[in-house]
């Protein structure tokens, strides 16, 4: 028969910032999973395979995956309560920021500390796409095709801008115009690489399986 033990299971929400449509995702974890813990699930959920470092910023303190000390750290450490949010950033370098919200606390059951993934909305964007402001311009172009980056459209904003601004050289309206240019082409190898984009899915069925994987290949240990 399961022993009831001092340890909580904490029902998080995690809300991606600066992203839309939405990206939402409602997770269960014991409350004894550290941070680098709670880093794996996360990036398993999502699907996600590099790491490019992560942080958590809660209580006014900030602990970061490149410092020996946040290891230690569990989410029991930090007491938190309903309703408490706290910063996660997933990949330090691309700055995916979820803000973490404390749903609810469950009493645990010994020997169930497995994560699990309630629910979500939103499918999560590529990993290495420049994160938020590296998306946003490729879901655009997705949507609205060629016409977006019409070389027409942008030569004529180029004239407009440049006749508000005399007094600017002419070099300086090429070196915009070349660097719209790169940026365009840039956002059409990543949708070429990532594409096509499906940003209102989600499966929870996938999320677990991956969850599911990383616990019996012995890489969670709550």
């Amino acid at each position: 028969m399961p022993q009831t033990t001092p340890f909580k299971r904490l029902i998080l929400r995690a809300v991606l910032r600066n992203v839309s449509p939405m990206v939402i995702r409602l997770v269960s974890v014991s409350d004894r999973t550290d941070l680098p813990g709670l880093h794996d699930v996360f990036h398993t959920i999502l699907g996600w395979s590099g790491d490019l470092g992560y942080l958590v910023r809660v209580h006014g303190q900030e602990f970061n995956g490149f410092r020996r000390s946040t290891r230690s750290k569990a989410l029991r450490d930090f007491q938190l309560h309903r309703q408490e949010k706290f910063l996660y950033v997933c990949d330090v370098m691309d700055l995916w920021e979820w803000e973490v919200r404390v749903l609810d606390i469950q009493q645990g059951i010994e020997d169930d500390h497995t994560p699990l993934c309630l629910g979500g909305r939103g499918a999560p964007p590529p990993e290495h796409c420049g994160g938020p402001r590296g998306y946003r311009p490729m879901l655009k172009r997705q949507q609205e095709g060629c016409a977006i980056a019409d070389p027409a459209s942008v030569e004529a904003t180029i004239q407009m801008l440049a006749s508000t601004h005399p007094d600017q050289p002419a070099r300086t309206w090429d070196l915009r115009r070349e660097t719209l240019e790169e940026g365009w082409t840039s956002i059409e190898r990543r949708l070429e690489q990532y594409g096509p984009l499906e940003p209102n899915r989600f499966s929870l069925k996938e999320a677990n399986e991956r969850l599911s994987v990383l616990v019996e290949g012995g890489r969670f240990r709550p």
